[in-house]
């Protein structure tokens, strides 16, 4: 028995051998069938995949930014917004060994305070990123002149190691100047305001893109990139404002803003025949190219020109005298008596109390005796001074809002009216221009149509389309006007507001060599908390043009708030004074003939 164990036991390692030989077997098998599987599988069905992401290590999709348009003054001779090179920097936070210091020696380049830099780079590391851009509110681009002192500064300065800078665009602005009219793009390049933001869709152009294979370098592999989409670049726009002008606007409108400590003010300077806007001023104001220091969208972002709605006072009776002639019920040489006059359980008065006897309509018109419009009014009654004033673009009164002009400009007002038909008090108010409110655009286009002949046109601020790329011009902007007057009754309106200007409210205006003609406005100011109106706060305005005969420029000026030390602060004593200095520089550089020149031309 002995001798059959010990040869049992002989066996058995054989056996094992045998037994793990054959695991080791199926173990090997087993992995290659795996293996096999595997490239089978990575081969056929994952390869599209795979492929795919491959690509993404060695194909690259670079996005084109298209260069955005230049905007021009009327003469293509001057910039109003174009693009400059600039900067942005960048900071490899890794790099980075004390960010005291390094926020220390960048304060004084990006004028950003050293605390705000330092809590940024200790914030940005604190959560383990490896890079950030430096961007600070209103410091973000930089022009070439920054991005050369650091150059100069980090040679010399380890403080600034993994400080980078890259290149870019900037959108630059001439100052202030007509800032409202072009508005400004933002931090994240977006337009505000202006036509930046109405005509952005012709300014941003289109992005292209370019697809090609890298190296391990990053260059480009072949010569020519597989797919390839050049940018559209934006167009070129060229505005109706006349800048010598605008200069002169602006500087006259900010002298009597100083002076008279007033609140705001706007003034327009527009072409009758074209609707063309030659000039357009809104204060407060900012500058374009310091936004995040000098807008603010409540005190100084609003285009007062097109945008504020106040009642327009005795510049609006210009509508009633117009619609009086031309339905022929203004007599000129009829008498009535001034003063005041009793409409239903109102007591309406002339702003001179005690009035001036009984005077003709044509002095009341040059007088602004409220007492006279209102008169006027009843004469042409409800439906015809309603229908009139809408002609005028304007809009329907009986309606809650107005109509807006239509100006190529974002956020125009529409003016605010009563809802419904009109109580007799309320016609008559509307006679002098009380009781609604309008804008000064409204206004000017409406007097432009009466300075022309009587076609109301469309205010615009674009003149002209370009193509950057071919240097040509693809769009004209011709006026787009409809008659709302015969050129009869125009006529004699210019003929009676001249008389305005010759001997009545607005002499102020009067400019030596030129016939003007033209309407004062002294509007007090409705109270925001209830009925009736604040007391010495008024909204004072003339609006004119020149020369009467053959109107050139229509001239819209306005503060409000205005105050004086000593004397009246009204349309007469205030805006119409401004409006003269406005109307002697453009007509000077509208190259307008004064009257003894031309009487001197028809002797020869």
């Amino acid at each position: 028995m002995f001798e059959v164990a010990v040869a049992a036991m002989a066996v058995s390692p054989i056996r094992k051998s045998k037994e793990r030989t054959f695991i080791i077997g199926m173990i090997v098998t087993f992995c290659l069938v795996t293996i096999i599987f595997r490239l089978f599988w990575l081969q056929t069905f994952a390869s599209k995949e795979l492929s795919e992401e491959a690509q993404k290590n060695w194909i690259v999709k670079k996005v084109l930014t298209p260069k955005r348009g230049t905007i021009y003054e009327r003469t293509k001779k001057e910039k109003l917004a174009w693009e400059t090179n600039a900067y942005v920097f960048g900071a490899e936070l890794e790099q980075i060994k004390d960010p005291t210091q390094t926020a220390e020696a960048l304060s004084t380049i990006l004028e950003v305070p050293k605390d705000q830099i330092e809590q940024k780079l200790i914030t940005e590391i604190a959560k383990g990123r490896k890079s950030i851009e430096l961007r600070f509110p209103g410091k973000y681009k930089y022009p070439e002149s920054v991005f050369e002192q650091m150059k100069k500064r980090k040679a010399k300065d380890q403080a600034l190691d993994g400080i980078y800078a890259f290149p870019t665009k900037k959108r630059t602005y001439t100052g202030k100047l007509a800032a409202h009219v072009i508005g400004f793009l933002n931090s994240e390049d977006q337009p505000v305001g202006g036509v930046e933001t109405y005509y952005d869709h012709l300014l941003r152009g289109k992005t292209g893109n370019k697809v090609y294979k890298k190296s391990k370098d990053g260059l480009m592999v072949d010569d020519e990139p597989q797919k390839f989409s050049p940018p559209v670049h934006g167009k070129d726009l060229v505005l109706t404002i006349d800048l010598k002008i605008q200069k002169q606007v602006e500087k006259e409108l900010e002298t009597a803003m100083k002076l008279y400590r007033a609140k705001g003010g706007t003034a327009i300077v527009a072409d009758p025949k074209t609707g063309e806007i030659l000039a357009l001023v809104s204060r407060p104001t900012f500058d374009p190219n310091n936004p995040s220091q000098t807008y603010d969208s409540q005190k100084n972002g609003r285009n007062l020109a097109i945008e504020s709605q106040f009642e327009p006072g005795s510049t609006f009776k210009i509508m009633t005298l117009a619609a009086a002639i031309e339905e022929g019920v203004f007599q000129p040489e009829e008498k009535f008596p001034s003063g005041q006059i009793q409409v239903e359980d109102q007591v309406i008065r002339d702003w001179n109390v005690n009035g001036w006897g009984e005077i003709t309509y044509r002095e009341g018109v040059e007088l602004s005796s409220n007492v006279a419009f209102v008169r006027l009014g009843q004469k042409l009654g409800q439906k015809k001074l309603v229908d009139y004033i809408n002609r005028f673009g304007f809009g329907d009164v009986t309606k809650r809002f107005g109509k807006k002009t239509g100006i190529d400009l974002p956020a125009e007002g529409r003016g605010y009216f009563f809802k419904g038909s009109l109580y007799p008090t309320e016609l008559a108010s509307i006679s002098f221009g009380q009781g609604i409110s309008v804008t000064p655009i409204q206004q000017v286009a409406a007097v432009c149509a009466i300075a022309n002949g009587g076609i109301l046109y469309k205010p615009h601020v674009l003149k002209e389309v370009w193509d950057p790329e071919t240097k040509k011009r693809i769009k004209v902007v011709k006026p787009q006007g409809k008659r709302v007057l015969s050129s009869t009754t125009s006529r004699q309106v210019r003929d009676l507001l001249r008389g305005v200007v010759k001997k009545g409210t607005g002499a102020n205006a009067d400019l030596p060599g030129y016939h003007v003609a033209g309407k004062t406005g002294t509007a007090q100011k409705p109270n925001p908390n209830g009925s009736g109106y604040l007391k010495n706060k008024y909204v004072v305005s003339f609006i004119g043009f020149a020369p009467t005969e053959n109107p050139e420029v229509v001239v819209y000026i306005a503060l409000d708030e205005p105050n004086s030390s000593g004397g009246d602060v009204t349309g007469g004593t205030v805006a119409a004074p401004l409006a003269k200095e406005v109307l002697k520089q453009t007509l000077k550089i509208r190259e307008v003939n004064r009257r003894d020149q031309l009487d001197s031309q028809r002797l020869k």
